[in-house]
């Protein structure tokens, strides 16, 4: 019995998956059938298999999906209704198969699926450009939320400090009014003393 994987999914397997389901669908098998053939090779389940499928990577697969549904069709069409035409080669006699109109209908659904995924690959690179200057941003006000936090350390140190001299201040302004009172009594009782 070989054993199942139960490891995280990475990008070589998403991509080997969606190539069997898609093989499939264009095919005209089951995804059932799919799921198994891909958990042989990628040696975990078949409903592993279908889980990652559903929950994550058929999204990202919506007009290869599509595409694939369209050359079903187009091959059942064509197995149905004839057989290609073959036509020599004047250049040489190998047999040359003529094109169907099934097959202009599947190139261009195919050249219209990859004008999009080119439109899709350019705003992934938009948004990659526009990501990467987020970051700068950001970093730039990291750095200055972490030279603003700097600077209020320092005004509350220095606040403290203003706090202890202005407290020094106010009791070295008390000795003194005491000691003017005193001095004030002891001047009123010399010149009492004096007058008398």
């Amino acid at each position: 019995m070989t054993a199942v994987r139960q490891d995280a999914w990475n990008a070589d397997e998403d991509n080997m998956l969606a190539e069997i389901v898609l093989s499939h669908i264009r095919e005209g098998s089951t995804q059932l059938r799919a799921f198994e053939e891909a958990g042989g090779k990628l040696k975990r389940t078949a409903a592993a298999c279908g889980f990652r499928w559903n929950s994550n990577i058929r999204k990202q697969y919506i007009l290869g999906i599509e595409l694939a549904k369209k050359q079903r069709k187009a091959n059942k069409d064509n197995k149905k209704h004839s057989v290609p035409h073959v036509h020599s080669n004047f250049n040489n006699d190998a047999p040359i198969l003529q094109n169907s109109k099934e097959d202009v209908i599947v190139l261009a659904d195919a050249v219209i699926f990859f004008q999009k995924l080119e439109t899709a690959i350019a705003s992934i690179e938009k948004y990659k450009i526009e990501n990467d200057e987020l970051k700068k941003e950001i970093n730039i006000l990291n750095a200055d939320k972490a030279e603003a936090v700097q600077t209020m350390e320092g005004m509350k140190k220095e606040l403290e400090q203003l706090k202890e001299e202005y407290h020094s201040l106010i009791s070295l302004l008390d000795r003194a009014s005491k000691m003017a009172g005193e001095l004030g009594e002891t001047h009123k009782i010399n010149t009492l003393a004096q007058t008398k």
